[in-house]
């Protein structure tokens, strides 16, 4: 087990999983993910990166630290407003000072073309490049949290406590869908909720359940089609976007609860989950948040 914190005490019911705390590459999911892929990019012999995300993606910031820190070439291939990447802080910062090349596509549609590009690219100067889908969106991104539900059921088992429910923030899908095949391997009665940050529910559940069943079929876990689950009830609009109750959160979540949350990420899963809980009177439930991290986010805000 990771040198860190796993499990924070909210109340009598509720706890946090504190992947926040993560002691890696800027720690959070994209950290814990990182971590993993590096496994693969060293096996591979590679020694430049071209991924993709927006101008405060937490994954491309977990990537531009590892290419830092080990040395290699890496382009980061980003969506969003060019003139905010340039002045505003949080990721954006680390992602500039890392020394990374950066390249913007004018549209969503051109990502793929110019990752393509950057790949060949590499190759003609002699490197070997490795190819990251954006979020850390691969078997080893998934392996990363059936890993960290071995971890949690090491906790559960020492501590006899296990969780009805695990609520977290939904994004690109791996985390979540890393989540169920661990949890088919590890811990079979605990629920998923994942909150959506950006899509709607149809397309996420799809995403979800599709790489959840290749994640089991690829690590030999047995599959249980458990019901996957994610919520569109707060995404407020869209990604990035958020009602005065996620804002007044995250301002306070410092003073609540000793830890921040970020309106575009895990302040909207953590309104999103105790939301939840009231409507469907699961308040006696066991319930533990999976704190995805964010810390760069909430300072960029």
């Amino acid at each position: 087990m990771k040198n860190f914190r796993l499990i924070t005490k909210l109340n009598e019911n509720i706890s946090v999983f504190r992947d926040d705390l993560y002691p890696f590459l800027g720690g959070g999911n994209k950290g814990r993910k990182m971590d993993i892929i590096a496994e693969d990019i060293f096996k591979k012999g590679a020694n430049a990166l071209v991924t993709t995300g927006g101008i405060q993606s937490n994954h491309c910031r977990a990537v531009a630290v590892f290419a830092a820190q080990y040395r290699m070439k890496c382009t980061l291939v980003l969506h969003g407003d060019q003139q905010k990447f340039h002045i505003e802080s949080g990721n954006a910062k680390v992602m500039r000072d890392s020394g990374v090349n950066i390249i913007f596509a004018k549209n969503a549609n051109e990502i793929g073309d110019v990752m393509d590009a950057e790949m060949k690219e590499y190759s003609k100067k002699g490197f070997n490049p490795y190819y990251i889908w954006g979020g850390g969106h691969t078997f080893e991104g998934g392996k990363a949290y059936i890993s960290a539900i071995k971890e949690l059921e090491k906790f559960c088992c020492k501590n006899n406590w296990y969780p009805d429910y695990i609520f977290h923030a939904s994004g690109t899908g791996s985390t979540q869908s890393g989540i169920l095949a661990g949890l088919d391997k590890y811990m079979q009665d605990t629920k998923v909720i994942g909150i959506s940050v950006g899509r709607k529910t149809e397309q996420a559940t799809k995403v979800v359940g599709e790489f959840y069943k290749e994640l089991c079929n690829y690590y030999n876990i047995k599959f249980s089609n458990r019901e996957v689950i994610v919520l569109d009830d707060y995404l407020c609009g869209g990604y990035g976007m958020y009602n005065d109750e996620i804002k007044e959160l995250s301002q306070n979540s410092i003073k609540e609860f000793g830890f921040t949350l970020d309106t575009c990420y895990t302040a909207k899963a953590f309104y999103g989950m105790k939301d939840f809980i009231k409507r469907n009177d699961l308040e006696n439930k066991k319930v533990l948040f999976w704190h995805t991290g964010g810390i760069f986010n909430y300072l960029a805000e």
